[in-house]
């Protein structure tokens, strides 16, 4: 069941472009006002409908569509606009993205950006979620890489009972979680690490993704609840002209 959230009391600027800062103020990854206005305009619908949930993965087709950045962008966008927590899991072993992002312009190296080992190293038992969890500048958003685990071991622990604690654990902390799920066609762990989440979200990048790519997947996740589809890196070919007169919200 989705929780109830609350909108801060400023309102949120959906033309501008948003930055996510580090936790002494520098700029870790600066969102286009091009990705926050579609983004933003579907939390806030899902918000508005109560229809968020508490958990949400989400997952590609394929590889290197621009699920770990989505996922970021959605954190931001909510731990921005929002009231409540928001926590972002990355549970992609096999082509783990956040720790380099969360290392942003600022230079920081990824293993800053991930300390003591990630969820890898709380799953396995080497770190507590409180060494592991990196808070960014937003005082309610923080972020679990997924750091390295080993091939051999990913199967026994994507199935096992300790990452379903571990995500329990996390709901119970945060207001809203996020899920960084693996592509469907790259690992079969996506299955199972996607039925982690309430709900999921399928990002597409335009132009990449056939169809039958996307209608397997979709047979694949079928006992998933499918919250909707990112269409990612979309190029609209109306003229800039015509667009100033549509509106964006």
């Amino acid at each position: 069941m989705a929780r109830k959230a609350t909108q801060k009391s400023e309102t949120p600027q959906a033309d501008t472009a948003l930055t996510l800062p580090g936790k002494t103020g520098e700029p870790l990854v600066v969102f286009p006002a091009a990705v926050v206005r579609p983004l933003r305009h579907m939390v806030t619908l899902l918000v508005s409908n109560g229809a968020f949930p508490a958990r949400l993965a989400l997952v590609a087709a394929l590889r290197e569509e621009g699920v770990t950045y989505t996922a970021l962008a959605v954190a931001t966008i909510l731990a921005h606009d929002m009231a409540g927590t928001v926590g972002l899991v990355e549970l992609n072993w096999s082509a783990p993205g956040l720790a380099r992002l969360a290392a942003g312009a600022s230079g920081v190296g990824e293993a800053a950006a991930s300390p003591a080992g990630g969820l890898a190293a709380v799953v396995t038992g080497r770190a507590t979620l409180d060494e592991a969890l990196v808070w960014t500048g937003l005082p309610n958003l923080a972020l679990l890489p997924a750091g390295e685990l080993d091939a051999e071991i990913r199967a026994t622990i994507v199935r096992g009972a300790r990452l379903r604690e571990i995500v329990e654990e996390l709901a119970g902390r945060f207001d809203h979680l996020l899920l960084d799920v693996p592509a469907v066609a790259a690992t079969s762990d996506a299955i199972p690490l996607a039925r982690l989440g309430d709900a999921l979200l399928l990002v597409i990048r335009q132009g990449v993704t056939p169809r039958r790519v996307v209608a397997a997947a979709l047979d694949d996740l079928n006992q998933c609840t499918m919250l909707g589809v990112v269409l990612n890196r979309a190029k609209v070919a109306t003229p800039a002209l015509i667009l100033k007169f549509i509106p964006q919200e």
